[in-house]
């Protein structure tokens, strides 16, 4: 009988966010940030936010928003798969590791949506995928 294990993980992407999560104001969304998944289909990922030093307020958060392209259209950022990640409080950096992020095998788009209660820091904001798949053996 077949069984469904693991597959060994990807390495980490590089920071596909470069610079569009700098000095995002409350309450808006950055511009969007590709990851291609189209050559490798991969299923699933494990999402990495680094957030530059931040003092969030009380419930502030922090929302993945991905979007697709299918090849000819893109959807509006509107709809898609959403990850609410809440902030600890503090004046801190932030990282967020969002599981089990479903993947489609097109090219994805990102976006964050800020909730934080203030502005972004002005640098070291960061976003990667660590994509991984299932084996049968």
């Amino acid at each position: 009988m077949a069984i469904a294990k693991w597959a060994t993980p990807s390495t980490r992407s590089s920071n596909f966010a470069s610079t569009a999560l700098n000095s995002l104001a409350n309450a808006g969304e950055s511009s969007v940030v590709t990851y291609d998944n189209s050559t490798n289909r991969d299923l699933y990922g494990v999402v990495t936010l680094k957030l530059g030093s931040i003092t969030p307020a009380t419930g502030g958060s922090i929302t993945v928003r991905i979007t697709l392209n299918d090849g000819t259209d893109t959807a509006d950022k509107i709809g898609g798969d959403l990850y609410v990640v809440p902030l600890t409080s503090g004046a801190s950096a932030k990282v967020a590791v969002i599981n089990m992020v479903r993947l489609y095998p097109l090219s994805l788009r990102f976006s964050v949506v800020n909730n934080s209660g203030v502005t972004l820091a002005a640098s070291g904001n960061e976003l990667y995928v660590r994509a991984f798949n299932e084996d049968i053996v």
